[in-house]
């Protein structure tokens, strides 16, 4: 583990695949016909039917991710399509949990809320990211941001 935590922003593009809800309505109908009481009656009719399925499905996407790194912490600007309904969160950024430092990599999980804490893996050899949780997965490939420049445009 590195002894002083370096300040770090990082601007990383990329893609993966969110996992959303999904709803799907079904319709049938059938046609029945019999009798009934020993003979005595019959019935002819159709019946109809609808029902609604309930699941997810894979949405793929390409977005950026934003992450900044200093001695107080840190913090991540996650792809709005990953995110659940409910989430924390201040103005789009989480925070960093359990951030570990060393020489090759930096792993983290993001605070998106009670039980969503996507893994974060940064390899700082090679500038790729990993992110993987409930909602869907990311992989891209990061770049230092120098922050003290002026601004491009």
């Amino acid at each position: 583990m590195l002894a002083v935590m370096l300040a770090l922003t990082l601007a990383c593009g990329g893609g993966g695949t969110a996992v959303k809800p999904d709803a799907r309505t079904v319709q049938g109908s059938s046609d029945v016909s019999g009798s009934y009481d020993y003979g005595r009656g019959q019935f002819d009719g159709t019946a109809t039917h609808s029902g609604t399925i309930y699941g997810t499905r894979q949405q793929g996407y390409a977005d950026q991710v934003d992450v900044e790194i200093a001695e107080e912490g840190g913090r991540i600007r996650l792809p709005r399509v990953t995110l659940p309904l409910l989430h924390g969160g201040d103005d789009g950024w989480f925070e960093l949990k359990d951030v570990k430092i060393t020489d090759r990599a930096i792993d983290a999980k993001a605070g998106v809320n009670v039980i969503n804490n996507p893994k974060i893996h940064i390899d700082r050899v090679t500038g790729t990211i990993s992110i993987s949780g409930k909602n869907g997965n990311y992989a891209g490939q990061c770049r230092k941001v120098d922050v003290s420049q002026r601004a491009q445009f």
